[in-house]
């Protein structure tokens, strides 16, 4: 009996943590589908409150700062962000996670393609996970039809 206990123990566990996951992947869809809506507040939703992005060398901070920096970012560009090959680590409220991005988008008028990949920690707010940390990596920002190699 004690054997059983134990298998479904770990099975809770494992089915727990896949939930998790699949819960994290479903939050970095949803970001994806309200930044391709220019949903400035249902993105700033998914952050933590004390939550931040970071682009270079700047960091945004903060559900004010966020709202600020998507809105500005949005009246420039239309990006419509595609995320794939995504890597999630949970450890009880917390989680880490790597995926790739690319971004079609207009900006100034004109086409760009976007490559890069997020370094994303998450947090379990309220029962639900949300971004504690997002780091943009770039990897190239082409206008379309140019050579990014």
């Amino acid at each position: 009996m004690a054997d059983l206990e134990a298998r479904v123990e770990a099975l809770e566990a494992r089915l727990g943590e896949l939930a998790d996951r699949e819960a994290i992947r479903e939050l970095t869809s949803d970001y994806c589908q309200r930044v391709q809506r220019g949903d400035v507040d249902g993105v700033v939703e998914l952050f933590c409150a004390d939550g931040s992005i970071e682009t270079g060398e700047t960091v945004t901070r903060g559900h004010e700062q966020l709202r600020s920096a998507y809105r500005e970012a949005f009246a420039e560009m239309t990006p419509e962000p595609f995320i794939h090959n995504h890597v999630i680590e949970v450890d009880g409220d917390a989680a880490r996670g790597v995926c790739s991005v690319e971004i079609r988008m207009v900006q100034d008028g004109r086409g760009h393609d976007v490559a890069g990949h997020y370094h994303d920690d998450y947090r379990r707010v309220d029962g639900g996970w949300r971004f504690a940390r997002r780091v943009f990596v770039v990897y190239h920002w082409t206008p379309h039809g140019e050579n990014w190699a």
